[in-house]
């Protein structure tokens, strides 16, 4: 759902909410916990105030096992990931872990629910 087509071209690809998508991934790493699921409970808690619901946490362990293999097996693709925008990136974290990180907080940053207010 978005509020007009072009929507989700920005936010799923604009610097902006791709380093903001990048941070809350290293806030995930450094700070979320050890499971998944505690990692993705505090990015949907830091998104949408919320718990995410069986079905979310499927989706988006899956959007994260496709993202972590593509990024472990290029790892130049992941490392440009994690390298955009201006804020410095955590060189202590593993790249590809980061990089599929990433790609599911751009995919909770572009939910409908995160970017409108009802």
């Amino acid at each position: 759902i978005t509020n007009t087509p072009l929507q989700a071209f920005v936010t799923l690809n604009d610097t902006t909410y791709v380093e903001a998508a990048r941070v809350l991934a290293e806030g995930i790493l450094t700070s979320g916990g050890d499971t998944f699921e505690d990692q993705l409970i505090f990015a949907w808690r830091r998104a949408l105030a919320r718990k995410p619901l069986p079905e979310e946490v499927k989706a988006m362990r899956s959007l994260y096992e496709v993202m972590h293999t593509q990024y472990a097996d290029d790892l130049e693709a992941a490392t440009a990931l994690v390298s955009t925008g201006e804020s410095p990136r955590d060189e202590t974290l593993d790249v590809s872990d980061h990089a599929a990180w990433t790609a599911v907080c751009n995919a909770i940053l572009n939910l409908d629910e995160t970017l409108t207010s009802e």
